[in-house]
């Protein structure tokens, strides 16, 4: 008679991801995933308001900047 197993109970390596045959070590498989999601995060559009913002910041330092310059003359 063949065995069951229980709907509620988990093979002992439930949730153990393992290295791709292409990975030598658990690192590098690692290390592929997390560059993988770099890439993806680097490709991805900066969305209008983040620019926006940016675009402030970078107006008020420029101003800064500038009275800073006059009020050392």
């Amino acid at each position: 008679m063949a065995s069951k197993t229980l709907p509620d109970r988990q093979s002992s390596d439930f949730g153990i991801i393992k290295p791709s045959t292409g990975a030598k070590t658990k690192e590098d498989w690692i290390g592929s995933q997390l560059r993988k999601v770099y890439d993806e995060a680097l490709s991805e559009d900066i969305p209008d308001d983040m620019l926006d913002l940016l675009s402030a910041l970078d107006d008020s330092a420029s101003k800064q900047k500038k009275s800073d310059e006059e009020a050392a003359e």
